[in-house]
C-alpha cells in the first residue's frame, strides 16, 4: 500500500512538472512573440540615436580652445573642421571698408550765391550812405546835383568825380566835408560796417568819407570782388593737403541747390583766402594807376575785408558718402571647407585659431541639442515602419521573417557605421595626399555593399527596401548630400540586380565590377550637374568610384558566409556545393535506396526545367528536389522504387500502419537534413512536398476492410504537412507526384504523358495543396508544359494515342493493352488515386 501510495505520489509529481514545463514553454513562446517586435523596434529606435550621433558635429571633434587664455599654449591634437562653415574676417573686412572710405573724395560746395551776396552787401552799403549824402548836400550848398549825384551813384557824381580828377586842387584832395554831413557819416560807421559785415579802421573810414563813398569806389571795390571771388576760394589751402592723391568733388550751388558736380584733381583752380587778397593787390597795383595813393589803399583794404571763402568743406555729404561707400562693403568671410586642418598637435595656438573654434562651436551647440536626436530617431523610425507597411501591402512577394527584419536592422546599423568610418578613413588619406579634392576619395566608400549582401541572402523585395531606407541614411551621414543619397540608391540597385545571378564566388567580383562601371557614370553626371566640366579630378573620381564597386564585392564575399552561418541562409552558392551528387546524403541515397536517388535526380531536371519557365528559383528547387527523399535511406524497401523479387513489406501491415510507415519518410528525412545543415528551405522543402495530401491507395484499402463500428479517419491517412509555402517547394510536390506516376505507364506516349501530367496536376490543385502557396493558372499551365517536354526527352517515343491516359485503363480500347492486376496496384500506390472520374477543371493544362 505504501509502494503505491509512493508511486501515485510519483505520478502526481509527473504530472504537475509536465503542466509546470507545458505552462513555461507556452509562455515562452507567447513571449518571444511579443519578444520580437519589441527587439525590433529597440533596433530602430538604436538605428536613430547611432545616426543621430554619427552625424552630430561634437561626436568627433576634440575640446576646443575657445578662451583668449588659450592663446599661446601648444594644440594636444590635431583639430580638423568636422563641417564647412564660415568664419567672420572681421579684420580684412574692417581694412576694406577703410579703403572703401578712403576712395571717397572730399566734397566741397562752391557756392556761387556767396559773390553776389557780397556785391548786395556792397551796394546796400554805398546806397545808403549815399543817401544821405544826397540828402544833407541837397540842403546845403552843394545843391540837389551834388546830393542826386551821390546819393544814385549815377552819372552826376560820376561826373563830378571825373571834373574833380580832371581838376583836383593844388593838394589832389576833395573839399572838406560840411560839418553837418561828416558828423552824419561818422554815425552811420557802425550802420555801414555792419551791412558790410567788415571791419574798417578809422583811418580807411575817413577816406570813403572825404571820398563821399563815390560811386568810383563801389565799381573799384565790386570790381575787385568780382575778378576774385569768381575763383573758388577755400579758407586754407591746407584743407587741400589730406585730399592731394585723390582729388575733391566740387558741388557748384546756385539758390542753395547744387547745380552740378565736377572732380578736381588740379588745385591750380583753386586759391585760398591769402592768395585772393594778393590777388586783390595785383589788380588794384595794376589797374587802378590814376587814383590817389591813400584812397587805392582804402579800396584794397575794403575789398580784402570783404573777400569770403566760397569753397566750402561740405562734412555732412562727405560723412554720408563714406558712410555708403562703407557700407557698400559685405563683411568678408573666411570659408572653412569640412576636413580642412585647423591646427596640428604641437603647433601653438594662435588668435586667429580661436577665433575659428569659438565660430565652429556655434555649428557644434547647434547641432548638439536633444531635438537633434529626437528628429533623427523619429525620421528613422517612420522611415523604415512606413516603407516594410508599404512593401508588405502591396508587394506579393515581400514575406519576410523576424530573423530577416534583424538581419536588415542590423546590417543597416553596420553600415551607418561603416560609412562614417570609411570616410574617416579617406579623409585621412586625402590629408597625406592632397592631390585632388577630398569628395573624390568619398566616391570610394562601398555604399553598395549592404544592398548586395541583403540581395545575395534574401529576396529582392527586402534588398529594395533596404536601399530606399540605406540611400537616405547616406546622404544624412554625408552631410544631408542629396548626391551621394542618388549615388548610393542608383549603385545598390545595381548591384542588387547583378548580384542575384551570382551562382559562383567570382560571379560577386563581376558584379561589383559592373556596380563599379555604372558608380563611374553616375560619378560623371553629377560633376557635370555641379557645372564641372571633364577634368583629371573627374578621372581621379571615376577612378574611385570604379574602386567603390569592387570594395563592395569584396566585403560581400568576405561576410555572407558569416550571414549564412549566423542566420541560418541558404545562398545561391551554398546551394550549388549541395548540388553536387558527391554529398554524402546523396551518396548514402544512392547506395540504400538508389531507386529514390534516380527517382530525385530526374524530378530535380523537371523542376529545374518547371522554374526557369515561370521564373522561380531553379537552383533551389533542383537543391530541394535532390534532397527531399533522403528520410528514406533509413526504410527504404517500404517504398516501391526500391523494392526488389516482388517482395512488398505492406503485405504483412495494416493500411493505417503502412500509412504511419510512409510519413515518416518526411519526419526522418528533416531531422537528417538538420543535421546535416542543408538550410531551412531544404528543411521545409521535405516538410511539405507531401503537404497534406491524402495517401489515397492506403486509405481506400483501409476503407474496404473498414468497421461500421469503427470508422476510418481521413486525417489518419493524411501526411501531418504544412502545405507548400513556396513556389519553389509547389514544384517539387507537382513534379514528384507526376515523375512516379509516369514510372507506371507501360507505353509513355507523349500524349499519355500529357494526359498524366494534366490529371496529377489537376488532382493537387482540387486537394487545395496549392493554396497557401503563390502560383497562379498561368504558372501552372507553363509547368505542365515543361514537365512534358522534360518527360518526352526522358522517355522514349510511342506512337502519337489521342485518348487520354484515364482511358488507357478501358480494357474495352482495343488499342491498349490491358493492365494486370499487380501492375494497377503499382501504379495506384504511385499515383495514389483512386478509379473515381478525376474533376476536369484544370484538363487542357500543359497541352
Amino acid at each position: 500500500m505504501a509502494n503505491g501510495m509512493n508511486s501515485n505520489q510519483q505520478a502526481r509529481w509527473r504530472a504537475r512538472w509536465a503542466a509546470l514545463v507545458k505552462t513555461a514553454l507556452e509562455a515562452a513562446k507567447e513571449w518571444r512573440l511579443y519578444a520580437y517586435p519589441l527587439v525590433l523596434v529597440g533596433l530602430m529606435g538604436g538605428l536613430g540615436i547611432t545616426v543621430a550621433v554619427l552625424i552630430n558635429p561634437s561626436t568627433y571633434t576634440p575640446n576646443l580652445p575657445l578662451s583668449e587664455d588659450d592663446v599661446g599654449r601648444v594644440a594636444s591634437t590635431d583639430i580638423r573642421a568636422p563641417l564647412s562653415f564660415t568664419v567672420p574676417d572681421m579684420e580684412s573686412t574692417v581694412r576694406k571698408q577703410r579703403e572703401a572710405e578712403d576712395m571717397v573724395r572730399a566734397v566741397y560746395d562752391w557756392d556761387l550765391d556767396l559773390g553776389e551776396e557780397v556785391a548786395r552787401r556792397v551796394k546796400d552799403g554805398f546806397s545808403e550812405v549815399a543817401l544821405v549824402i544826397g540828402d544833407l548836400e541837397g540842403d546845403g550848398a552843394g545843391g540837389a546835383g551834388n546830393g542826386a549825384g551821390a546819393g544814385n551813384g549815377g552819372e552826376g557824381g560820376a561826373r563830378r568825380a571825373n571834373s574833380r580828377k580832371k581838376a583836383p586842387d593844388e593838394r589832389g584832395k576833395r573839399e572838406p566835408l560840411p560839418p553837418a554831413l561828416d558828423a552824419k557819416l561818422t554815425s552811420m560807421k557802425g550802420s555801414f560796417v555792419r551791412k558790410l559785415q567788415v571791419v574798417l579802421n578809422e583811418e580807411d573810414y575817413g577816406r570813403l568819407k572825404a571820398d563821399r563813398f563815390s560811386a568810383s569806389t563801389q565799381r573799384v571795390v565790386l570790381g575787385l570782388l568780382e575778378r576774385t571771388m569768381g575763383h573758388m576760394v577755400i579758407p586754407s589751402r591746407e584743407m587741400l593737403v589730406p585730399e592731394r592723391d585723390r582729388g575733391v568733388a566740387v558741388r557748384i550751388v546756385k539758390d542753395g541747390i547744387p547745380r552740378s558736380e565736377q572732380i578736381i584733381n588740379s588745385y591750380s583752380k583753386i586759391i585760398d583766402v591769402e592768395e585772393a587778397v594778393d590777388l586783390v593787390e595785383r589788380e588794384a597795383a595794376l589797374k587802378l594807376l590814376d587814383i590817389s595813393a591813400e584812397l587805392r589803399t582804402t579800396q584794397v583794404h575794403l575789398s580784402k575785408s570783404l573777400i569770403t571763402a566760397n569753397l566750402l568743406f561740405n562734412r555732412i555729404e562727405t560723412e554720408r558718402r563714406r558712410k555708403e561707400s562703407r557700407e557698400s562693403i559685405q563683411p568678408l568671410e573666411i570659408r572653412i571647407k569640412k576636413g580642412a586642418m585647423i591646427v596640428r598637435d604641437g603647433d601653438l595656438i594662435e588668435k586667429q585659431h580661436v577665433r575659428v573654434f569659438q565660430e565652429m562651436q556655434k555649428y557644434i551647440e547647434v547641432s548638439n541639442s536633444l531635438e537633434l536626436v529626437l528628429g533623427t530617431v523619429l525620421l528613422v523610425v517612420l522611415l523604415l515602419s512606413i516603407a516594410v507597411r508599404f512593401a508588405s501591402a502591396n508587394l506579393r512577394a515581400f514575406t519576410p521573417q523576424y530573423k530577416d527584419y534583424l538581419l536588415m536592422e542590423l546590417i543597416l546599423f553596420i553600415f551607418v557605421v561603416t560609412i562614417k568610418l570609411w570616410s574617416w578613413v579617406f579623409g585621412a588619406i586625402w590629408e597625406r595626399f592632397q592631390v585632388f579634392s577630398q569628395d573624390s576619395f568619398l566616391f570610394a566608400i562601398p555604399f553598395a555593399a549592404g544592398a548586395m549582401l541583403i540581395r545575395f541572402v534574401l529576396k529582392s523585395e527586402m534588398a529594395l527596401l533596404f536601399t530606399m531606407v540605406a540611400s537616405m541614411l547616406a546622404g544624412m551621414l554625408m552631410g544631408n548630400s542629396l548626391g551621394f543619397a542618388l549615388y548610393s540608391l542608383v549603385g545598390s540597385l545595381v548591384a542588387c540586380w547583378t548580384v542575384a545571378s551570382a551562382k559562383q564566388r567570382t560571379s560577386l567580383l563581376k558584379a561589383g565590377a559592373l556596380t563599379g562601371l555604372v558608380n563611374m557614370g553616375l560619378a560623371v553626371g553629377l560633376s557635370l550637374s555641379a557645372s564641372v566640366l571633364f577634368s583629371f579630378e573627374t578621372l581621379y573620381t571615376m577612378m574611385f568610384a570604379f574602386g567603390g564597386g569592387i570594395l563592395s564585392a569584396m566585403i560581400v564575399t568576405t561576410t555572407a558566409p558569416i550571414i549564412e552561418v549566423l542566420f541560418g541562409y541558404t545562398t545561391d552558392i551554398k546551394l550549388l556545393e549541395l548540388a553536387n551528387l558527391n554529398h554524402p546524403l546523396l551518396k548514402d541515397l544512392i547506395v540504400q535506396a538508389p531507386g529514390s536517388y534516380h527517382h530525385s535526380i530526374i524530378v530535380g531536371s523537371m523542376v529545374e526545367a518547371a522554374a526557369e519557365t515561370i521564373h522561380a528559383n531553379s537552383l533551389l528547387a533542383r537543391v530541394m528536389a535532390y534532397y527531399h527523399d533522403i528520410g528514406k535511406v533509413k526504410i527504404q524497401h517500404y517504398f516501391s522504387e526500391n523494392q526488389r523479387d516482388n517482395i512488398n513489406p505492406h503485405d504483412k501491415l495494416k493500411p493505417s500502419l503502412s500509412a504511419t510507415v510512409l510519413k515518416t519518410h518526411v519526419k526522418d528525412g528533416a531531422e537528417l537534413a538538420r543535421a546535416s545543415h542543408l538550410g531551412q528551405p531544404i528543411v521545409d522543402a521535405i516538410l511539405q512536398h507531401h503537404g497534406t495530401s491524402l495517401i489515397k491507395y492506403f486509405h481506400k484499402k483501409a476503407k474496404d476492410v473498414e468497421d461500421p463500428a469503427n470508422p476510418v479517419s481521413e486525417e489518419e491517412f493524411r501526411y501531418p504537412g504544412p502545405k507548400p509555402q513556396s513556389r519553389e517547394v509547389a514544384l517539387v510536390m507537382l513534379a514528384d507526384s507526376v515523375e512516379a506516376a509516369a514510372k507506371s505507364i507501360s507505353d509513355p506516349s507523349p500524349a499519355r504523358l500529357q494526359g498524366l501530367v494534366q490529371n496529377i496536376i489537376n488532382r493537387i490543385f482540387s486537394d487545395g495543396q496549392l493554396n497557401e502557396c503563390d502560383l497562379t493558372l498561368k504558372d501552372l499551365h507553363d509547368i505542365a508544359r515543361a514537365f512534358n517536354l522534360v518527360l518526352s526527352g526522358i522517355y522514349h517515343h510511342r506512337p502519337d494515342y489521342p485518348e487520354s491516359v484515364v482511358k488507357d485503363r478501358d480494357a474495352s480500347d482495343k488499342k491498349i493493352r490491358p493492365i494486370d492486376k499487380r501492375e494497377k496496384e503499382a501504379t495506384d500506390k504511385r499515383l495514389e488515386v483512386v478509379d473515381e472520374k478525376p474533376d476536369e477543371d484544370l484538363k487542357r493544362l500543359g497541352i
